[in-house]
């Protein structure tokens, strides 16, 4: 078959591959809004997402027929790394948006951030006490940490979006090792860096 792009719900783009006979009908799509696409400051911008469905069946000898809308799918937003907020002038995100990225419980965070094998100028830098209102109108505690206290307790924690976090971790590493080992890059780098500092 041919690959025919065709508009699916709400106008996304999508492509289908169809062949008759014994057929497989397979559909690439991509969901969210586009970059810099008009929206509410308080609503935020959802993170785009592509997605891929196939379906093969076997063709009783007549034709099947193709819809525009051929795939229907539900996305719910999730977060690409929990929010982050400067503070001090500092990027930090908190114990209770780490707790909601990898869902788990925030007092579990705690106890793993209290455990924390690391040595204690290490945990003064990236990991500073502080406090929340809960609903309730309690003060309870909560942490702001750094980005390389995040990365220091994200590492120790297991499931599939504590491995993607790993995965990701490792995939920018090894981006910036080969940009760093191509040389115009470097002199690039050292210009934008010498830019930035003469503001």
């Amino acid at each position: 078959g041919v690959l025919e792009l065709l508009s699916a719900t709400n106008d996304a783009p999508a492509s289908f591959l169809l062949s008759q006979l014994g057929y497989i009908q397979i559909m690439v799509g991509w969901v969210g809004a586009p970059k810099g696409a008009p929206v509410s400051d308080n609503a935020g911008y959802a993170n785009p997402a592509q997605f891929t469905t196939s379906e093969i069946g076997v063709s009783g000898g007549g034709v099947t027929s193709k819809l525009s809308e051929a795939a229907i799918m539900a996305t719910v937003p999730t977060l690409a790394q929990p929010e982050i907020s400067v503070i001090n002038g500092q990027a930090v995100t908190s114990s209770l948006a780490v707790a909601d990225y990898f869902t788990k419980r925030h007092d579990d965070v705690l106890k793993k951030i209290r455990a924390l094998d690391c040595s204690p100028e290490f945990t003064a830098r990236n990991f500073a006490v502080s406090d929340y209102t809960d609903a309730s109108g309690r003060k309870l505690p909560c942490y702001n940490i750094t980005r390389d206290g995040f990365a220091f307790l994200a590492m120790g924690f297991t499931g599939k979006r504590a491995a993607q976090f790993k995965e990701a971790y490792v995939n920018a590493f090894n981006q910036m090792e080969k940009q760093l080992s191509t040389p115009s890059v470097l002199s690039d780098a050292a210009h934008n860096a010498s830019v930035l500092y003469s503001y």
